[in-house]
């Protein structure tokens, strides 16, 4: 892959005689396909702003881009400049900016030759807005021609605490290094605080926590959660053939998770699950089966395959079969920081959910109707024999999880504050642009 890849969109049918906003857009990643949380995120925000500005994407990646992801993202933005992170230097690169007193994700996400990009492109292009995605890109913002343009930045969650609640499960030596990664991931949160116009999170609670932690009580630090596709994400939406199970449909309860499987608090939150939850559960119901849906699985969830009624399905390309076929979707997390996009998502499903606090923490809705909140291994064990010997409150409590998905989770309305913090026209005014598949 070239360390830069600058397509400009040539089409004219985005024209208009009124001038069109120009917006900088900075991801830590390459926002498509939505398949995981941050890409999710980013997607949907990238093709929200992309109906109401031209917007520039500028971003990082680590390995070459399938043509038909580069298509849709294509004919979304008006030019994309993508800097070529190599896996085996990016390490070395994150001690480097450690060194210098800045954290190591800075270095994770550094690209030198796309910070070139951004100079050049700040030459030549007037633009209005800068947004950035996560914390991570901030730097990018301190190139001399990015400085003094307004920006807005999602920061997703509160990174630092994060930091801080891995330091508390590890061993010495990584128990300091989470610490100190904490506090210089901080100061580039309070930097984000003092040099934007907004700040976003994924909830009230991690806008209330970055609030707690600056002094200055005026910012505009606003929770603005995620949404799903309702249409997409829909009990009815799925073809004769994507509904067809590949693997032998169990007669007894089925239980599925949804999530990538090397990210450490869902790799964290299946062991304590398997470990102190499941082996009452299969023995009290030895028909029961358990799903493990996702890509990348850890080598300890690989393991857990060897774990009697686990299925270890890993990555596929749709996970709405699977969630379809589950009788209750489970999301045992310790660790979980902003909005679980897995419960929402089996909740559209009008799936019935179990999950902890963490995992519930940001999406407002009422427990017991409209998901179940266990935190004990005991609560678990409780709440999943309950729905196995109750089909009708399983039923009951899908429904009332899908109904409040479609009046309350919708991407267009969650997003609609955006169109106020970057001062967009109506929405008679709007850019036209087709609706890439996906």
């Amino acid at each position: 892959m070239p360390d830069i890849l600058d397509v400009v969109d040539s089409t004219t049918d985005r024209e208009s005689p009124k001038r069109v906003p120009e917006i900088l857009f900075l991801a830590h990643r390459f926002p498509y396909p939505p398949d995981r949380g941050d890409r999710i995120r980013s997607w949907n925000f990238l093709r929200y702003l992309s109906q109401r500005a031209r917007v520039s994407l500028a971003c990082v990646s680590e390995s070459p881009i399938p043509s038909s992801e580069m298509e849709v993202i294509r004919s979304t933005c008006h030019r994309v400049a993508i800097g070529n992170i190599d896996k085996r230097r990016r390490w070395i690169q994150a001690c480097v900016h450690w060194l210098k007193g800045r954290s190591l994700t800075e270095g994770l996400f550094w690209s030198t030759s796309l910070a070139r990009t951004l100079d050049y492109w700040s030459d030549v292009i007037a633009f209005d807005q800068v947004f950035v995605y996560c914390s991570s890109m901030l730097p990018y913002t301190e190139r001399p021609g990015l400085q003094s343009i307004p920006r807005i930045v999602d920061l997703v969650d509160v990174d630092s605490q994060k930091w801080r609640d891995y330091a508390e499960n590890a061993d010495f030596l990584r128990r300091q290094i989470y610490r100190s990664e904490a506090l210089r991931v901080e100061r580039l949160e309070r930097a984000s605080v003092t040099g934007s116009n907004a700040v976003l999170l994924a909830s009230h609670a991690e806008a209330d926590l970055l609030r707690s932690q600056q002094s200055d009580r005026k910012a505009n630090i606003l929770g603005l959660s995620n949404g799903v596709d309702t249409s997409y994400f829909h009990p009815q939406a799925l073809s004769q053939k994507t509904q067809i199970h590949p693997l032998k449909k169990s007669s007894g309860l089925r239980l599925v998770f949804v999530g990538v499987l090397n990210y450490p608090p869902n790799v964290q939150g299946l062991t304590w699950f398997l470990q102190r939850v499941w082996p009452a559960v299969i023995e009290r119901l030895p028909t029961a089966t358990m799903d493990i849906v996702g890509k990348n699985p850890a080598p300890q969830v690989i393991d857990f395959a060897n774990v009697p009624g686990v299925r270890l399905v890993g990555a596929v390309d749709d996970v709405r079969p699977y969630l379809a076929d589950a009788d209750v979707a489970i999301a045992p997390l310790k660790i979980a920081r902003g909005i679980q996009n897995k419960v929402l998502e089996a909740m559209a499903m009008a799936k019935p959910v179990v999950l902890t606090s963490p995992a519930a923490e940001g999406i407002e809705a009422i427990p017991d109707k409209h998901f179940v909140v266990a935190d004990t291994a005991e609560d678990w064990i409780e709440n999943i024999l309950a729905l196995e010997r109750t089909p009708e409150a399983r039923r009951q409590l899908g429904s009332a999880a899908r109904e409040l998905i479609e009046n309350e989770f919708e991407w267009s309305s969650r997003l609609e504050p955006l169109d106020a913090l970057l001062g967009f026209s109506k929405r008679s005014d709007r850019i036209e642009q087709p609706s890439p598949v996906g």
